[in-house]
């Protein structure tokens, strides 16, 4: 599963806000310090004050703020927001479609990816115990890191 830039983006600027207590921070800042598009991160970041995740901040001192508790937003909620009808296959226009069961074992596989979005808060992401990521090797019985 590989969740879009956008969601990426999205993601990386809601932990870095919740580390720093809310915020808030300045976009080109941001932007700046993660090597990023200030363009491209301008628009996640009107797509999460849209969804209510984050609020703009006019003036000198303006810039984005969380706008509510990290702990009460969870990644799951995030990545649904950023990625509209997300699926890992376009099974609707696949000619095997009606004698195929990939649909809804793909199906079965994105709802378990979910739920361990949906029971990770913003909080427990912003967290720095863990490496950032851990490679595991798919298909050799080795599991990914819990």
């Amino acid at each position: 599963m590989q969740l879009t830039q956008h969601t990426d983006f999205g993601l990386r600027l809601l932990i870095v806000l919740a580390r720093m207590d809310g915020g808030p921070i300045s976009l080109p800042s941001f932007a700046s310090e993660q090597r990023l598009s200030y363009n491209h991160v301008s628009k996640v970041a009107q797509a999460l004050v849209r969804a209510g995740f984050i609020r703009s901040l006019r003036g000198r001192n303006g810039g984005v703020a969380l706008a509510r508790a990290p702990s009460e937003i969870t990644v799951g909620d995030v990545v649904r927001a950023l990625e509209p009808g997300m699926r890992m296959a376009d099974c609707a226009n696949c000619e095997l479609r009606l004698g195929c069961e990939t649909s809804s074992i793909l199906a079965d596989a994105v709802a378990a990816f979910m739920a361990v979005l949906d029971r990770t808060s913003l909080a427990q992401a912003a967290q720095s115990a863990r490496p950032a990521f851990a490679a595991w090797t798919a298909g050799r019985g080795a599991a990914p890191p819990a």
